[in-house]
């Protein structure tokens, strides 16, 4: 059996469970790292990543061969971090409503469980205040490689959009590291 990504996709909508396990193990610590670096949280990103790979599952015989299929994961993982987004400040919205009217418990605390390097969590934290657009094109074009045109399917935005966002984002990570 032909191993391209292709090739895995058309094998998996028909059926094919061989080629899934090896379509989930050829993307799943590059997809897990990309969600953890967007959510910041392993719990989050592991449970982002296995519905990442259900909806690829699902979408297989449905998938046209029109781009890389990598690309075409990182947007279904782009596209969930966002909607977790979204979800997790509803959440905290209702939770600091709750919180002031003193219904429910005190202080709301992370539970990360995950030790990094203090570069790396450093960093991280830097790039929790950027826009989701720009942490998301310089995650994907620094930990995963991609292209600005793959990048710019992924976020679905111009090419010139992906340029700007990078650009932007480095420059403000230079002007944090500038101040400590």
């Amino acid at each position: 059996m032909d191993d391209s990504d292709h090739a895995l996709i058309k094998a998996i909508g028909n059926g094919d469970h061989l080629a899934f396990e090896r379509l989930v193990q050829r993307y799943q610590h590059r997809v897990l790292n990309f969600i953890f670096n967007h959510t910041g949280d392993r719990h989050t990103a592991e449970d982002l990543a296995q519905e990442v790979f259900m909806r690829v599952y699902r979408a297989s015989s449905d998938f046209e061969p029109r781009g890389k299929v990598s690309t075409w994961i990182f947007k279904i993982a782009h596209n969930l971090c966002l909607n977790e987004a979204k979800r997790f400040m509803r959440s905290e919205r209702l939770h600091r409503t709750l919180h002031a009217q003193g219904i429910g418990a005190g202080g709301y605390v992370s539970s990360q469980g995950v030790e990094r390097h203090e570069y790396e969590r450093d960093l991280m934290h830097a790039l929790e205040g950027f826009p989701d657009n720009q942490r998301a094109a310089l995650l994907l074009r620094v930990n995963e490689g991609l292209s600005y045109a793959e990048i710019s399917r992924v976020l679905s935005v111009s090419v010139s959009s992906v340029q700007s966002l990078i650009f932007r984002a480095r420059t403000r990570l230079r002007q944090i590291w500038g101040k400590q």
